[in-house]
């Protein structure tokens, strides 16, 4: 009895401290057995743990790659380790009733926790891959003020011809500065000749602005049953780095007349504004060869998200440096996997039409008051539209991401990791590294940081003709607004 209980001790050790019983007999042995099962996973944790405690974000930890791979490295050395240990143990021994239970119950509590983390970090890993798109150093995604890009090939559509509604606008130079005007003139019997429209100027100068940080969030509303994505939000986070203010700028996706950097391909096809809703320049370009061609970038960015913030970024006269595109169908499952979002609703919202991909019926309503939302629900209410109007939309995603970033927590996302980070590698596309990623969604989800929100919308903007002058202006005072901290007054 004793030499079993003997046995069963060292067994023990052997699960516990891999290589300790044979420190003595077989040091070699039971250094490398000790390293790989203690060692690593101990110094893999505290680097961890050193990364919180010097401010690194937990989203930030959970998906970077290179954590997760550190992590396998852990998890795999540690089975390892305890596998050879247990081999060794069961060879040093006879091979007794007792003491193959007692192997097989030391493999069920050791071997196979390790092996099912081995797998799911793995998984994690693998799901996240697409996620992060390595851009080059600063390399801003769309920069006004670079070099024109060559002139594209001819593709097989036919240019556009200019809109016969568009009527001609003047736009008066301000005082404070010289300002081009706007003079897209219209077709007229004595056939003079078209003007295109000048590049919009802010007006702003680029030394007050300098640590102005502007992102691109994009919301797609690819899903099942739907051909393409259509960005159907499109909005500026813009972050003054050394202070933590932000502003929130959104445009309608039913604007029309976005404008295009010269010698560009869309600006080819649409030289005197683009014809189409703006939600429309992802997925024309993204169904075009020629187009994509044109569009791709040395960093890997998806063609319609460049040409998204080429348009975008020109009309407005602002640098565009990062982007963000989150599908909102996939948006369901992340938000399933999470465990839901609580978001207090300010009044009667009346619900849309079930989407493909929906996993219930909506309500005919929902709210007023705290509404407890899984996915579905969640995304109803950010496509409503019968509530208030399209561009009260973005109030409601804003509010939406504001509340899911406040209320996930570690142990949301440790207890669903899989489902998470496969929800994330479905939904999520950007060219943030995880740890901006992480400060974005933490100025997101902060009740004080987001000091400015306009919307680029009626009465400020005619959206089916509108004054990008105009509006460039107003994007340039909000970025000045939060870089001295004071208001813009839009």
């Amino acid at each position: 009895m004793a030499g079993e209980m003997v046995r069963l001790r060292e067994l023990a050790v052997a699960v516990v401290a891999p290589g300790w019983r044979w420190r003595r007999e077989r040091p070699a042995v039971g250094a490398a057995l000790l390293f790989a099962g203690v060692a690593v996973p101990v110094i893999v944790a505290l680097v961890l743990f050193a990364s919180l405690v010097r401010g690194r974000s937990w989203v930030a930890i959970s998906l970077d790659r290179s954590v997760l791979g550190w992590m396998l490295v852990a998890l795999a050395a540690a089975l390892v380790s305890r596998v050879a240990a247990l081999v060794l143990w069961w060879l040093a021994g006879e091979r007794t009733r007792e003491r193959i239970g007692a192997g097989a119950i030391a493999a069920l509590l050791a071997v196979v926790p390790l092996s099912v983390g081995v797998v799911d970090v793995a998984r994690a890993r693998s799901d996240i891959a697409p996620v992060f798109t390595p851009t080059d150093g600063d390399a801003a995604v769309f920069d006004p003020d670079a070099p024109d890009p060559a002139t594209p090939a001819t593709t097989p559509e036919t240019t556009t011809e200019p809109p016969t509604d568009v009527r001609p606008t003047t736009t008066e130079v301000p005082e404070r500065g010289p300002r081009p005007t706007i003079d897209i003139a219209v077709p007229s019997t004595s056939a003079a000749p078209l003007q295109k429209p000048q590049r919009p100027r802010s007006g702003v100068d680029p030394a007050a602005v300098a640590d102005v940080y502007n992102i691109l969030l994009l919301g797609g509303d690819a899903g099942p049953g739907r051909s393409g994505l259509r960005t159907d939000t499109m909005m500026i986070l813009s972050v003054h780095t050394p202070s933590g203010r932000a502003s929130l700028v959104s445009l309608p996706r039913d604007m029309r007349g976005l404008l295009f950097p010269p010698g560009s391909a869309l600006e080819a096809r649409y030289p005197y504004g683009f014809t189409e809703l703006a939600n429309a320049v992802y997925p024309i370009v993204s169904a075009n060869a020629g187009l994509r061609s044109a569009y791709e970038s040395d960093a890997d960015i998806r063609p319609g998200v460049v040409a998204a913030a080429q348009a975008i970024g020109y009309s407005l006269d602002l640098p565009i440096h990062d982007y963000v595109l989150i599908d909102m169908q996939g948006f369901i499952d992340l938000i399933d996997a999470l465990g839901g979002v609580t978001v207090r609703v300010t009044k009667t919202i009346p619900m849309p039409g079930n989407v493909p991909g929906a996993k219930h019926d909506y309500p005919p309503t929902i709210g007023p008051g705290v509404v407890e939302m899984d996915g579905t629900t969640a995304l109803g209410y950010v496509r409503s539209r019968y509530a208030d109007s399209d561009f009260q939309r973005t109030r409601r995603q804003r509010e939406l991401l504001a509340a899911l970033a406040q209320q996930v927590s570690i142990g949301d996302v440790i207890g669903r990791f899989n489902d998470v980070t496969s929800a994330v590698g479905g939904t999520l596309r950007t060219s943030l590294t995880p740890d901006e990623l992480g400060d974005v969604l933490a100025v997101i989800g902060g009740e004080t940081a987001i000091v400015e929100s306009v919307g680029l919308v009626p009465p400020m903007v005619d959206i089916r003709n509108p004054d990008f002058q105009h509006l460039a202006e107003v994007v340039g005072e909000v970025r000045v607004a939060i870089a001295q901290g004071t208001s813009s007054g839009h």
